[in-house]
């Protein structure tokens, strides 16, 4: 029996219709991965699961009594819990009945001879409970999913104190030990490291429950048994892990253009008939009826040819020293977070930047930029250097749409310029006048690389760019990196995209 069943769904944001009457099944073991292009409607399509918006059409059911989380890949977490506190909330029940136990025991010394058995047996059955319930494991349940997900239990700063990532993690790590009928996971490895990333998977893979999860990762979707793409607006289903995926989509697309092909013949020549029969009394009728059949017809979706993508990252010129020198230097903010560092990084370098989240990476491009001051040490950056950042989070105002956004840094660039740039990013038709806020993640990253490529550099400074993005994306993305003729400093987490560019690794820890 299903617990969740999908109906007729229809959605659309101003004039684009993003889903054709969906259609879905959920069941108990099902473990799926939703996939689909940047902006084919998947996070909506999990937020309409989570109840966070309304469909315009159709239904989404749960079967009553199942539970379940959502993480969204742009969650906002505020509060002034620490780590440790917000993880020991999901056990803030099994807590309460331990206190209660406790005041039966501490009741004793008190309560008449005559009560104690009754007393005994109410502890002894609230310490069973407990036992059956893995109270006494909490503490090994938590350590286990922290060290897993690489953060700290013991974080002394309040949630609202984190990055975006840790928050994220926070999140993660509580949805899976509140251990939910369903996972509802949108991007969960955007800010896990490779090491955390197979844990995540191997933990999922054994999952006794349900979950859906939005991934742009091949190798993190081998935990699922069943694939679900949004593609042409409609959602495609298939059995099996991605593998098994990519075998079936060629023989369903196949099938689906030779439908589509079809059914343009039987509309044009119907239409043929109807334009050249109508007026006449004679076979007026037959053209009529032949009218109505086209206009009950289900008429299929053009099949969509993938739009090409193209990044540039336009170079200014060359020199011969120095782009960096680093020495003795000590970042982080209260605390150092790492041992000192030395660096020396020459023109032409290209570098990749990779370890464990929270180990300072990020922290180190701040530093180096002067965005944030170091804490001892030496940074010298050369002023011959004509840098470009893209940070790993959008800073800016996510209230305006894409045109505004290239507006606000090249306020004499033509309307049509603009959003012909945005085309060669994916960010067409409507999309360009939809706010950022409203965007997909790989949307807005597509957006902030499309004003990226007006700007000249020699020093190209990357924080986690892969992020959200989908395949094609980060295929463009690789070529640009490839051909770029200046110095590169990178920092990932996703080992399959940086090896391929052969960078000079230096691993924080």
């Amino acid at each position: 029996m299903s617990i969740l069943e999908i109906n007729n769904l229809k959605f659309s944001y101003g004039d684009k219709n993003l889903f054709n009457s969906l259609d879905m099944r959920l069941f108990h073991n099902t473990h799926l991965g939703l996939i689909g292009p940047n902006g084919s409607g998947k996070s909506t399509l999990l937020k309409l699961i989570a109840r966070r918006i309304d469909p315009d059409e159709g239904q989404i059911d749960w079967q009553k009594g199942v539970s379940f989380s959502y993480l969204d890949q742009h969650l906002e977490i505020e509060g002034s819990l620490t780590v440790r506190e917000y993880l020991y909330q999901v056990f803030e029940n099994l807590f309460e009945r331990e206190a209660e136990m406790n005041r039966l025991y501490q009741s004793l010394e008190t309560a008449p001879v005559e009560k104690y058995d009754k007393i005994l047996n109410s502890a002894y059955y609230i310490q069973t409970e407990l036992e059956e319930k893995g109270f006494y494991l909490i503490k090994s349940r938590i350590a286990n999913v922290t060290g897993g997900l690489g953060i700290s239990e013991n974080e002394e700063r309040c949630l609202n104190e984190l990055s975006s990532g840790q928050k994220i993690k926070a999140f993660l790590a509580k949805m899976l030990l509140e251990e939910k009928d369903v996972l509802l996971l949108d991007e969960p490895t955007n800010f896990l490291d490779a090491s955390h990333i197979e844990w995540l998977s191997s933990y999922l893979s054994d999952y006794k429950k349900a979950f859906i999860v939005v991934s742009h990762d091949p190798h993190f979707l081998s935990i699922c048994n069943y694939i679900c793409e949004l593609d042409n607006k409609n959602l495609n289903v298939y059995k099996g892990n991605y593998e098994a995926y990519l075998s079936l989509k060629q023989i369903r697309e196949d099938e689906y253009r030779k439908k589509y092909e079809s059914q343009q013949k039987f509309i044009k020549k119907n239409e043929d008939f109807i334009a050249k029969n109508l007026v006449r009394a004679s076979t007026t009728k037959r053209a009529q009826s032949r009218r109505k059949v086209l206009e009950k017809l289900d008429v299929l979706e053009k099949p969509k040819s993938v739009k090409s993508v193209k990044f540039s990252f336009p170079f200014i010129g060359r020199f011969n020293s120095d782009v960096l020198n680093v020495k003795k230097l000590l970042i982080g903010y209260s605390k150092p977070l790492l041992p000192e560092l030395s660096l020396r990084i020459a023109f032409g370098e290209k570098i990749v930047i990779h370890g464990k989240n929270g180990v300072g990476k990020t922290t180190f491009l701040k530093t180096a930029l002067g965005l944030i001051p170091e804490l001892d040490g030496e940074v010298r950056v050369n002023p011959l250097n004509k840098i470009v950042y893209f940070s790993q989070e959008y800073p800016g105002n996510k209230g305006i749409t894409p045109i505004q956004f290239i507006q606000e840094h090249y306020p004499l660039m033509e309307i049509e310029k603009i959003r012909n740039l945005l085309g060669k990013y994916g960010i067409t038709g409507e999309l360009a006048l939809k706010t950022l806020d409203k965007l997909s993640g790989g949307e807005l990253t597509k957006v902030r690389f499309a004003k990226l490529s007006l700007e000249s550099s020699n020093l190209l400074i990357l924080d986690e760019p892969t992020n959200h993005l989908d395949h094609q994306a980060k295929e463009a993305l690789f070529k640009a990196l490839k051909n770029y003729q200046g110095t590169l400093i990178l920092v990932s987490h996703e080992k399959s995209f940086y090896k391929k560019l052969n960078l000079r690794e230096i691993h924080f820890e």
